[in-house]
């Protein structure tokens, strides 16, 4: 047993720790399976690490520049208050691994046996229905960090096998289920590039496109067009605004210079040490909401790089390993198919101050179970459901579902919090999927113990049987081809 331990080990810190090298050794396969030459494989291979470095360049930019005035805003708001974000969550999840007298090597078992889970589940897709299986590194080892103490503190008798077993089973099911809910999504947005997305916020990603849906065929009805950020042009002085680029930093300088308003200068320089008495404060606001431009710019370029060699790779993977298997991938790759960036701009834009309201106003009122969302969240998931809603209802739906990550976010992540017992804790890191599947699963838990285990994976595995029954003419299609797919779909696309 030490010796399996010591071989997961390795093979978490050196890959699932490292997304990068997994992806490299991903697509290096991958290039290698559709009988490219070996030298062709190892450039692609190259270019899609570099790509994800860059990327992690851009996404560690964002959140060293903005998580400390998120920060900051709780000691506004107040200190009590409990965040929701990865960070503050991980010392939440150590200290209740540490209270079992567990450590790391449990979640490393468990994430290894959930992949193992995943591919048994896509490769009975004909009974299972799940047409998709997420690749994305840090989210599979992210989730399953997540998943052990919660199931620990919901079944505390369990041995180190049972919490394996359990854990593993349950991503494996959460893992395929809630991107197969993306397939139709993605594949519309990018047009058939041929994957989904694998991360945090994958139900409303396809509520909120099904809302768009429902507003465009609505507009149609009427014979109108759902109005969006891609057919609008600023008249005047306003057109600087057409520019993705200029209107994300106008937008940014402005509600970073009320947030660090709020906060003060003394505030900032306390969590901040870039800032100093002699710096301008003016000139500070202005320097920090230009890196949010440039970090977009950065992540973007990085995402192209990786996404165009994961494309091939991943169709290697798919005739010869699992057929029609759409590969789960971080939300930000879907970013470049955006044809006007004000769409992730807005939607963080709406997101965030939307989460401020709901945390101000719950703070105010007294609920126990309000969360200050930290920045990771309030920019990925809002842009990420933003950009799917928008991209069928246009602006009326991104800025619904934007308040729906909010509500998730906010309120959601407190029920599921209080409910398990992490509240006391200060920190967690119940993201959108986490928020939902948490606040509805864990009193079931709770109260019907195994039972309700059970309940659970049925009622999740249901989801795809249910997406398979409504569609039967294009289920299949949506994954194997997108161009059959719009042809056999019609006007019901």
């Amino acid at each position: 047993m030490e010796n399996v331990i010591s071989v997961l080990s390795w093979v978490w810190y050196n890959f699932f720790d490292r997304a990068a090298m997994f992806m490299m050794v991903l697509v290096l396969i991958g290039q290698l399976l559709t009988k490219r030459p070996v030298l062709e494989s190892i450039m692609g291979a190259l270019k899609a690490y570099i790509g994800y470095i860059v990327y992690q360049t851009a996404t560690g930019g964002l959140y060293n520049a903005f998580q400390p005035i998120m920060m900051g805003m709780r000691n506004v708001l107040g200190m009590n208050l409990l965040v929701n974000d990865d960070s503050l969550g991980a010392g939440t999840l150590t200290a209740i691994l540490e209270g079992f007298g567990r450590t790391t090597s449990l979640q490393m078992a468990s994430m290894a046996a959930g992949f193992i889970f995943a591919i048994l589940l896509v490769l009975l897709k004909k009974y299972t229905k799940c047409r998709s299986l997420i690749i994305q590194a840090h989210i599979l080892s992210g989730q399953a960090i997540d998943m052990v103490p919660i199931l620990l503190v919901m079944f505390p008798l369990m041995n180190d096998f049972t919490v394996i077993l359990a854990v593993g089973l349950f991503l494996a099911v959460k893992w395929c289920v809630l991107s197969n809910l993306t397939v139709e999504p993605a594949q519309d947005l990018t047009d058939g590039a041929n994957m989904c997305v694998g991360h945090t916020q994958m139900i409303l990603d396809r509520i909120g496109y099904e809302y768009g849906r429902y507003l465009e065929r609505k507009a149609r009805k009427k014979g109108k067009e759902v109005k969006k950020f891609d057919n609008m042009e600023m008249p005047g002085f306003l057109s600087i605004f057409n520019d993705m680029y200029v209107s994300s930093f106008i937008v940014m300088l402005i509600y970073f210079a009320v947030l660090i308003s709020l906060i003060g200068k003394p505030g900032m320089m306390a969590i901040d040490s870039s800032l100093t008495e002699s710096t301008s404060f003016a000139l500070y606001i202005f320097h920090t909401a230009g890196k949010f431009p440039v970090y977009l710019v950065i992540l973007l370029t990085g995402m192209r790089m990786f996404v165009a060699e994961l494309t091939v790779a991943f169709s290697g993977i798919s005739e010869k390993i699992l057929p029609n298997t759409l590969p789960g991938i971080d939300c930000a790759a879907f970013y470049g198919f955006v044809t006007n960036g004000s769409v992730i701009t807005i939607s963080f834009l709406v997101g965030s101050l939307t989460m401020t309201l709901f945390t101000t106003v719950g703070m105010l009122l007294g609920l126990p179970f309000v969360c200050l969302v930290g920045f990771v969240p309030m920019m990925f998931d809002s842009a990420t459901v933003g950009i799917f809603a928008h991209h069928r209802g246009g602006i009326k739906a991104l800025v619904v579902s934007c308040i729906g990550v909010a509500v998730a976010d906010v309120f959601l992540a407190g029920i599921a919090a209080c409910t398990i017992g992490f509240a006391q804790y200060g920190g967690v890191g119940f993201q959108v999927d986490n928020a939902i599947t948490l606040a509805a699963f864990s009193p079931i838990w709770k109260y019907l113990g195994w039972a309700g285990y059970a309940l659970v994976l049925v009622i999740m595995l249901a989801i795809p049987q249910i997406q398979y029954l409504k569609n039967k003419k294009g289920y299949w299609l949506a994954a194997e081809d997108w161009e059959q797919y719009k042809q056999v779909m019609g006007e019901d696309l």
